[in-house]
């Protein structure tokens, strides 16, 4: 009797499950477009096998032939250092900020005699910079360019002979020049990203700009300039303190510092950097423009 109580009663209950829907519940599953995920998961399609992804809006019109009409549920932010440069490029397709909160040391003119003393004190500090380097003076020294690439910075083409007016030379002048300049620095590194551009000066003009983005670089700018070039006008350890008292004063989240390593004579700038690198890390992440 009682195993016909209990058969009876496993009929019963099978019964009331198909009838029910085979065990589901009233939490909300995972969907796509920004629905309600199910309940206590951290992502919608949490729970086993293939992970639900949110259709994206492109590919959304990619099925139907229109945009989709809701919003698709965003990726977690990334947590990665590296600045968005493509934010940072102003509307006269200039880039002056590193598009994050990151500073950049950018060096100009070299390289130069004193070039490895640079890289030695950066490598101390590991710290990464961006060499924007002269292709008469990477003709000179081809084993500094190799050494600028090994230790891990970036370059950027400062056009051949430092021409300050090429910007407003012909279009084929341009391309010629950045071109060589190219060429010169893949001699000494064949592999060697390039990818910026800095115009002597400052003095970018539209077709300057255009064409070094049509040779595959960014225009970069800066926004902290010590003028540590004008040895004239700030003689010896005068230099030394107005570069360390400029750089201090008008560095902020984004920043692009300029210098150089190259063009003269640099010890000054290299008095500077010994106080300056280990403050700037100190403050700021510091990065070598990426590429």
């Amino acid at each position: 009797m009682t195993r016909t109580r209990l058969a009876l009663g496993a009929l019963i209950s099978a019964a009331v499950l198909a009838l029910a829907g085979c065990g589901a519940t009233d939490v909300p599953s995972a969907s796509w477009h920004g629905s309600p995920v199910r309940s206590g998961s951290t992502d919608a399609g949490e729970g086993g096998g293939a992970q639900a992804r949110p259709i994206s809006d492109s590919t959304a019109q990619a099925v139907t032939g229109k945009p989709s009409a809701t919003p698709s549920a965003s990726a977690p932010a990334s947590t990665s250092a590296s600045p968005s440069t493509s934010s940072a490029v102003a509307s006269d397709g200039i880039m002056r900020q590193t598009g994050g909160a990151q500073v950049a040391l950018t060096f100009d003119d070299g390289p130069g005699a004193d070039t490895p003393q640079l890289l030695a004190m950066l490598r101390q500090h590991n710290i990464k910079a961006t060499f924007c380097v002269v292709g008469v003076a990477v003709q000179e020294f081809p084993q500094y360019v190799q050494e600028i690439v090994k230790d891990g910075h970036t370059l950027c083409n400062h056009t051949w002979k430092h021409d300050d007016k090429l910007g407003k030379k012909s279009a084929d002048t341009i391309r010629a020049d950045l071109q060589r300049t190219n060429d010169e620095i893949h001699k000494a590194v064949p592999d060697a990203q390039i990818k910026y551009f800095r115009h002597p000066g400052g003095n970018f003009t539209p077709a300057a700009v255009q064409i070094a983005a049509e040779l595959g670089m960014k225009s970069l700018g800066w926004t902290v300039d010590p003028s540590d070039w004008n040895i004239k006008k700030w003689p010896g350890n005068q230099m030394t303190q107005h570069i360390i008292t400029n750089v201090r004063n008008n560095t902020k989240p984004g920043a692009v510092i300029l210098s150089h390593d190259g063009g003269g004579d640099r010890s000054a700038t290299l008095a500077a950097y010994k106080t300056l690198l280990p403050e700037l890390k100190q403050q700021f992440t510091l990065i070598a423009m990426p590429v």
